[in-house]
């Protein structure tokens, strides 16, 4: 969505794209097309919800934005591996010192909640999980809020205590540290798959170990692959996840609780970097603005952590629960934005390009595409350039030059629809479909929305009709 504001560009979103995720609290019409005013992506969470539901969710975000003539994309989350509680009546405050009897509950559906003096009686939707505990394992629920201490294993019941108490509610996650998962994807994932991998534009892959998971899903789907990192496995295997994935996401709910949570930190500004090096757009998800699920301000700490996940190199920040379940989805949204846009402006200044420094230093070691967008990032500190405009077939150039987090927008232009949607989840990347790429098309279409300004453009080289180069140059001109 392009304004023009005293002769200048604006936009009403910001660079660092937003993922928010649609659910009860944003899925009438009138807040989606608020959310998608700001958020370049929406997420459903294919975990949730019957088959219908899911559909009816995928027609909704496409009916909303094609009115609104936004070229938001869809990504899906598996459900994964993931051990959940089963549904409860109600959510249920536990508190430190109680019993907890964990039992499995294969039919998925709710039973009314036992309270015995200090016992309670919850459902969990795995089958095994009692032989994946043993005494003194910690189990933690939603997000790691929650911390139980196991006393005893039976057949089809685990017995804890409550270490630290919090709010429990219907088919929130189970995290057991280290213990043993099934593979991915799972039989659910594969069901998903082909009843939605066509009908989204990307899959986030939850709960990934290894290279092999992600080709696993390939198999079903032609979709744009996000590869989860939610495990200490994939965080030690994370060179070979990448290389298979399409972009990788942060996801430090799960994270946080299979790994030492000291370490969350730094875990977070490697992974941003690796997938930088690789362009390879970045996600970094959970809790970013957490207390605005009921409070229509931000914590100091979330604005904080929100900015700062910006200036490690994230390429967009996603909204979960704050604009699926919560009281201020539209809110939630604009505050994210602002934060994003006025972070943005002080990128320069506040931050050392090291993704810049690094590939100066390997450039022996570089392919054209890299040597162009290290040639573009030269020529911007030499030139006052107002935009960049990256032709591009497979949206390799343009994720090229966005890792370097250029104060320009990137303007990309692309033959291929899937493309230009993949490239929402790019850093500054405005995408548009158009066939005829020629400069007079480009520039002439640019002008038609306002945008006027020196800017610098790659070149796709042929030899002739039959052989395409792809791109190799870059050139300079006023549109």
């Amino acid at each position: 969505m392009i304004a023009l504001n005293d002769g200048d560009v604006e936009l009403e979103k910001p660079k660092t794209k937003i993922v928010a995720t649609i659910g009860p609290s944003s899925s009438r019409k009138t807040i989606l097309k608020n959310i998608v005013r700001y958020a370049s992506v929406i997420r459903i969470n294919l975990a949730h919800g019957d088959f219908e539901e899911k559909e009816k969710l995928i027609d909704l975000v496409r009916e909303v934005s094609a009115k609104m003539d936004s070229a938001v994309s869809l990504l899906a989350d598996l459900p994964g591996p993931k051990i959940r509680l089963g549904i409860l009546k109600e959510p249920l405050n536990i508190k430190r010192g109680e019993r907890i009897i964990l039992y499995v509950d294969g039919e998925k559906n709710y039973r009314k909640i036992e309270r015995e003096g200090s016992e309670i009686r919850l459902p969990v939707e795995y089958e095994e999980f009692p032989k994946i505990v043993s005494r003194g394992s910690l189990v933690y629920l939603c997000d790691g809020t929650v911390k139980l201490r196991v006393e005893d294993v039976g057949e089809s019941e685990v017995t804890c205590v409550v270490l630290c108490g919090g709010t429990v509610t219907s088919r929130r996650g189970i995290n057991v540290p280290g213990s043993v998962k099934v593979d991915v994807p799972t039989k659910e994932d594969i069901e998903l798959l082909k009843a939605f991998g066509s009908k989204v534009d990307a899959i986030g892959v939850s709960f990934v170990g290894k290279r092999e998971d992600i080709e696993k899903v390939r198999k079903f789907t032609d979709a744009f692959l996000i590869a989860k990192i939610e495990r200490e496995s994939a965080v030690r295997n994370i060179d070979g996840i990448m290389d298979a994935a399409d972009g990788v996401m942060v996801a430090r709910g799960d994270l946080g609780v299979e790994m030492p949570i000291e370490e969350l930190a730094v875990i977070q500004k490697k992974l941003i970097m690796k997938a930088n090096l690789a362009s390879k757009p970045v996600i970094t998800a959970t809790q970013m603005l957490e207390s605005m699920i009921n409070d229509v301000r931000p914590t100091r700490a979330e604005v904080t952590d929100v900015a700062n996940a910006i200036l490690d190199g994230s390429d967009a920040l996603m909204l979960s629960e704050e604009t699926a379940v919560g009281k201020y989805p539209v809110e939630t949204v604009e505050t994210m934005a602002a934060i994003a846009k006025f972070t943005e402006r002080y990128r320069e200044e506040l931050t050392e390009n090291r993704i810049l420094s690094i590939m100066k230093e390997t450039c022996g070691n570089k392919n054209v595409v890299d040597a162009i967008a290290l040639a573009i990032v030269q020529i911007m500190k030499c030139m006052d350039i107002d935009f960049i405009i990256a032709r591009t077939r497979s949206g390799r150039t343009a994720r090229s030059i966005s890792r370097f987090k250029p104060s320009q927008w990137i303007f990309a232009f692309t033959p291929d629809e899937r493309v230009r949607r993949n490239l929402n989840f790019s850093y500054g990347v405005i995408p548009f479909t158009m066939k005829d790429r020629s400069d007079r098309n480009i520039v002439s279409f640019l002008k038609k929305l306002g945008i006027e300004g020196k800017a610098v453009i790659t070149e796709e080289i042929r030899l002739d009709e039959s052989v395409r180069i792809g791109t190799n140059a870059v050139k300079i001109f006023d549109v």
